[in-house]
């Protein structure tokens, strides 16, 4: 019997279909985003400073490390991940927004973009005055912008603003599978009813970055430019010019930076500590890492560590083509001229997220589910090696293999094949 090889294929597929709050709403309903651990049990991890952390791999939702990702958390400005996400589900990236006089209410120890009152500026730029600068005014703007343009009310408070778009980020939170996270503000500023958790926090990152927009502002290292960049400017507008840099020392020309990190968001409260959610992409595997409470410079010293810990160990291996053999076995009542063996084939090529200690671990096993085709004498039944009966058809389904891992799950499995024609004896 030849070598079975195996593999598996694990994608988070986006499933997307309407919501509807008014007349006007563009929302669609995410996927929910599972997450698998996949952690070996006699892995090296890293060391890590952070209070709780999370790696997983984005395509597969893998997880690669955790330490108390379940625990509720602060999230500080990692919060205005969602925020983008929720706003986006509203805004076209040209729509133009105008800046009230909610911008005004801001905290003064809250960082900032550094909006006016009567200000127009691009659904985009805004999204790039929440993510570069953390702007806590661009939180505000956004929730009220949301708030007024589904309740078709000008009249809106920032309070009743917040509380209209925090019910969006909440739901949005749930449909993508979180189970102890609770939002209260777009910004993230210190709540005691304001919490999430790594794992919930991965799955948000990984939807995010589903999105050609935020993830094109969360690699961004700088932005200068006016508000209304892009966009057709009319006349009486009012626009601002911004010189925004990025907070993400992972990804800036700093001591810190990661030459793969592609995002996402820093946070920062003294209730919190400090954040990051942070990604890497290197070749064809996209890592997402959230921490939680790690003292500076520490974060960054986790965020590497975590990266190179999940390149270092796991991998996608190819592993089989379509048309392969992955098992010979013998034929009964065949012709005297044709062969009395024949070989069964998948026909998909086959890849698998691993990590490389599990890789050697695997137990294959081939289930003829072809009844007709199986040779089922009593020694057949009792465990002997597969033998199928003749007359036999090229490319007849004949069963599947599966992948067992070393604790009994099924990583992979998929359809066998029959090679080629048999015929049966005079």
């Amino acid at each position: 019997m030849k070598k079975l090889l195996f593999a598996l294929v694990a994608i988070i597929t986006a499933i997307s279909s309407n919501v509807a709050y008014c007349e006007t709403e563009k929302t669609t309903t995410p996927a929910e985003v599972r997450l698998t651990t996949r952690i070996p049990k006699n892995a090296q991890e890293p060391t890590i400073h952070a209070e709780s952390a999370i790696l997983i791999e984005k395509n597969t939702g893998y997880v690669l490390y955790n330490k108390e990702a379940e625990k509720a958390m602060y999230p500080a400005s990692t919060t205005k991940i969602m925020t983008a996400m929720v706003f986006l589900d509203y805004f076209d990236e040209n729509e133009i927004v105008t800046v009230g006089n909610e911008v005004r209410e801001v905290s003064l120890d809250s960082s900032k973009a550094g909006h006016s009152p009567r200000e127009s500026i691009t659904a985009k730029n805004l999204v790039r005055g929440l993510m570069i600068p953390s702007g806590n005014d661009s939180g505000v703007v956004i929730a009220c912008a949301v708030a007024k343009k589904i309740k078709n009310d000008d009249t809106l408070s920032l309070e009743e603003s917040e509380e209209i778009f925090a019910e969006l980020m909440n739901k949005k939170a749930q449909e993508i599978g979180c189970v102890n996270t609770h939002f209260v503000n777009p910004h993230g500023y210190h709540d005691e009813n304001h919490y999430t958790c790594a794992s919930d926090m991965a799955k948000i990152s990984v939807k995010a970055m589903e999105n050609a927009l935020i993830r094109q502002i969360v690699s961004e290292k700088e932005f200068s430019g006016g508000g209304l960049e892009g966009v057709e400017k009319e006349s009486g507008m009012r626009e601002r010019q911004y010189n925004w840099t990025s907070h993400n020392l992972l990804i800036t020309n700093s001591d810190y930076n990661y030459p793969y990190a592609n995002g996402i968001k820093t946070g920062f409260t003294d209730e919190a500590g400090d954040s990051v959610v942070a990604s890497a992409k290197k070749d064809n595997i996209e890592l997402i890492a959230v921490i939680y409470n790690s003292d500076d410079p520490n974060r960054w010293i986790d965020a590497k560590e975590l990266f190179e810990y999940g390149f270092n160990n796991f991998g996608y291996f190819t592993l089989n083509k379509n048309g392969d053999s992955v098992s010979t076995v013998n034929v009964v009542y065949n012709k005297s001229a044709d062969d009395n063996t024949i070989d069964l084939l998948i026909k998909e090529d086959i890849i698998l997220y691993i990590s490389k200690i599990e890789l050697g671990a695997i137990t294959p096993s081939i289930n003829i589910t072809n009844t007709e085709l199986l040779y089922t004498k009593e020694e057949q039944k009792e465990g002997g090696a597969i033998t199928l009966k003749a007359p036999i058809v090229k490319d007849t389904e004949i069963g599947k293999i599966q992948y067992i891992s070393s604790d009994g799950s099924v990583l992979a499995e998929t359809k066998l094949y029959t090679s080629k024609y048999i015929g049966f004896f005079n």
